[in-house]
Formats: structure tokens, C-alpha cells, sequence
């Protein structure tokens, strides 16, 4: 969760951290929602930082977007994503997630309240600073939360489309949000592989044919 704090609300600030996570863990691929805000973070992530220890961080560029290629670096580490979802689409990927997760193919972190139980319940998480523990806690917090951002939300049919609507407009949805993006892409990305491998395996097989005899 990035922004949390006011000297990491801004864009840039918050596309240092996205790259410095991107080097620790080397993704495949990183979704931007380029609705909106989302833009704002767009239009930073294809220009170059400098973190905080002075290291500067290379541009990265969209390998989907065509108004993104004209303009960002040719040079550019091409891994970003755009993802502009309207109704329509909004309405498959919430279809998708459903689907997911109501056939099994997804399985939760357990609580936020059950991991912390069960971390002080064994001596290493006893011996925990308050901190280390914040840390070792923290995606049973969010998945928490976006299980509560969940329950939050109803479905209601608009002519052919699904919408999802709060029913406590307090709540936010982005944690959900970001959950069913994620799993439309890995859906997008299973898909293009299922093409590949059948593409592959598609050429012409030569039949033989037996008759009986003596």
C-alpha cells in the first residue's frame, strides 16, 4: 500500500517505491490503473528518480499502450501495463474474479486476527519488535481489509453489464480492485499462453490407416 503517509502521497514518490519493489522482486509484468489518478502515476513512472540513496532509477514504458510509446523513452524498461477498463470490461472482470474465487483457484492469506495468534503463539514471534511484527502481519492486514472491502459491495445488473456499488459509500474498493485486475491479467496472460502452445501443436498429424487381412 503505497501513499500512506503525506511525503509518500506524491507520484513521484510513489513511482520510486513501485521501482524499488519492482528490483526486489523482478515482476513479470505491473498493471496501472490509467483511469483517473491513475494517469498522474502513468505520467511519472515513464520519466527517471532518484531514491533516496541516491541511485537513479531507470524509465519504464508501457508495451500496451500506443499514446504511452510515442512518448516515453525508447530506451524505457518495458514492463508496465495499461489497463482502461469501462463498463463492459468491468463488468468481465468482476465476473472473472467471482468465478475465481468461487471455483477454488484462489486461496487467501488467513486473518489479520488468526496470523497474529498463531505468530505469538511460537517464540521468534514473541521475541518480535513491534515493528518486525507490523511487518510480518502486514499482507494478513491488507487481505483483511480487502475481504472487508468485499462485503462491502453488491452486485446490480445494468442492461447486460455487472456493477458493483458500496454499501457504505465510506469504504473504498481499491484493494478489491487491485485483486481483480490482477486476476483478469493472469487470466489474459493464460489465455495468450493456451494460443501459443496450440498454435504449436497445430500442424497437420499424418494418419495411417490399417484394413484387416492375413
Amino acid at each position: 500500500v503505497l501513499g500512506k503517509t503525506t511525503e509518500t502521497k506524491t507520484f513521484t514518490q510513489q513511482a520510486i517505491d513501485i521501482k524499488l519493489l519492482a528490483e526486489k522482486y523482478n515482476p513479470k509484468e505491473i498493471l496501472i490503473d490509467c483511469n483517473g489518478l491513475g494517469l498522474g502515476l502513468a505520467d511519472e513512472m515513464i520519466k527517471t528518480q532518484v531514491d533516496g540513496l541516491g541511485r537513479e532509477l531507470p524509465p519504464y514504458g508501457f508495451f500496451n499502450d500506443d499514446s504511452y510509446k510515442k512518448i516515453q523513452p525508447k530506451d524505457c524498461v518495458n514492463i508496465l501495463y495499461s489497463m482502461k477498463a469501462n463498463g463492459p470490461l468491468k463488468s468481465k472482470i468482476h465476473g472473472n474474479a467471482y468465478a475465481r474465487l468461487n471455483g477454488g483457484l484462489v486461496r487467501l492469506l488467513i486473518s489479520e486476527q488468526e496470523a497474529r495468534t498463531a505468530l505469538l503463539n511460537t517464540q521468534k514471534g514473541r521475541k518480535m519488535s513491534t515493528r518486525e511484527r507490523a511487518e510480518r502481519l502486514l499482507p494478513h492486514e491488507i487481505t483483511t481489509k480487502m475481504i472487508e472491502e468485499m462485503c462491502n459491495l453488491r452486485a446490480k445488473r445494468t442492461g447486460l453489464d455487472i456493477v458493483l456499488e458500496p454499501i457504505n459509500t465510506r469504504f473504498h474498493d481499491d484493494k478489491y480492485m487491485s485483486f481483480a485486475y490482477g486476476l483478469w491479467r493472469i487470466k489474459e496472460l493464460e489465455e495468450e499462453d493456451f494460443k501459443k502452445k496450440k498454435k504449436r501443436s497445430g500442424k497437420k498429424r499424418q494418419l495411417i490407416f490399417f484394413t484387416g487381412g492375413t
